[in-house]
């Protein structure tokens, strides 16, 4: 089971999950942490060697492809008063949203984990999972809102209340092209050791409430918790439609609770270009926090997109 690249957070110790998520399995290769930092939980330790493993892996491709995104380089640590408005961050305001397509069926093909952008490039996608914090829920759509970045969320339906809410404000933004969904399954419970048929409902429950609350298919992409997969997860979810499985190579940290300085401080380390972000909507620390992302965004003329204009994929064909 790859655990290796369950970057579900870079937490540090907290309350647990409402749900009673169960922690990924300890990589082969773990390290100590340094005692000269806040203890880390599990799920925080999983994801520092997992970005690590990421980094490692995209320093080599770019020594041995042209076309592969190239290493991260060292970010400032003081950032300068951010411009202000969607220009600042490389935006453009998202155009008026045009009616949402029909929901295509299906399309099943092999299976595509997804680290990071397909090449070299200066887009970055924010995408934030899970969203049990009524607050920090809201304050990402009204960011989105705000700021006319892009964002792709991956919910899960068992958080169907507080998401619901916000359905009137999201479905412009979808529309407009400025936000995507993705399917993080309902329930938030690893797929590893589960039966198929199990794998499937959990997957299919959530796409059933994305299309009933957003108007519109998470497929092709799909999310697995805690970055929790294997061969056989993956061949499962692709018969299904959805043969991007979505990981990432940077981190906010934010599955568990953070200080404003933890979070920023991975924000300004992996904030850079071919970056697919994690986030969660779990937390409010981040929402003091918006302004200096989008200034770090501003200052490294990154561009923000959704998944579908990374890669090429379309809501219109799933």
């Amino acid at each position: 089971m790859r655990t290796d690249r369950d970057l579900h957070g870079l937490g540090v110790p907290g309350a647990p999950h409402p749900s009673g998520r169960p922690s990924a399995v300890e990589p082969s290769n773990a390290v100590e942490p340094s005692n000269k930092v806040p203890i880390v939980d599990r799920r925080m330790l999983l994801s520092l060697l997992s970005i690590g493993a990421a980094e490692a892996l995209l320093a080599a491709c770019s020594a041995s492809a042209s076309s592969a995104p190239g290493g991260q380089p060292s970010a400032p640590n003081t950032p300068r008063e951010a411009p202000a408005g969607p220009a600042a961050a490389g935006m453009v305001a998202a155009a008026p949203g045009q009616p949402l397509p029909p929901i295509p069926p299906p399309h099943p093909g092999p299976a595509h984990p997804t680290f990071h952008a397909p090449g070299r490039t200066q887009q970055i996608a924010l995408t934030i999972d899970d969203g049990y914090d009524p607050q920090t829920v809201a304050g990402y759509v009204e960011f989105a809102q705000r700021s006319k970045i892009p964002i792709t969320f991956c919910p899960n339906g068992a958080y169907r209340q507080i998401w619901d809410q916000h359905a009137p404000a999201l479905r412009p933004l979808i529309e407009a092209g400025q936000v995507q969904i993705g399917n993080h399954t309902w329930t938030h419970h690893q797929l590893p050791g589960r039966s198929d048929a199990d794998i499937r409902a959990d997957v299919e429950k959530n796409e059933e409430w994305i299309q009933k609350t957003f108007g519109i298919t998470s497929r092709p992409w799909f999310r697995p918790p805690y970055g929790a997969h294997n061969q056989h997860v993956d061949g499962v979810v692709a018969e299904m439609g959805y043969p991007r499985i979505l990981l990432w190579n940077g981190s906010f940290g934010d599955s568990t609770q953070l200080t404003p300085d933890q979070l920023i401080g991975l924000a300004t380390r992996y904030l850079q270009p071919g970056t697919i972000m994690l986030g969660h909507a779990n937390h409010p620390t981040v929402l003091g926090l918006f302004d200096r992302i989008q200034q770090l965004i501003a200052e490294r003329h990154l561009q923000p997109v959704t998944l579908d204009t990374m890669f090429g994929t379309s809501r219109a064909t799933g």
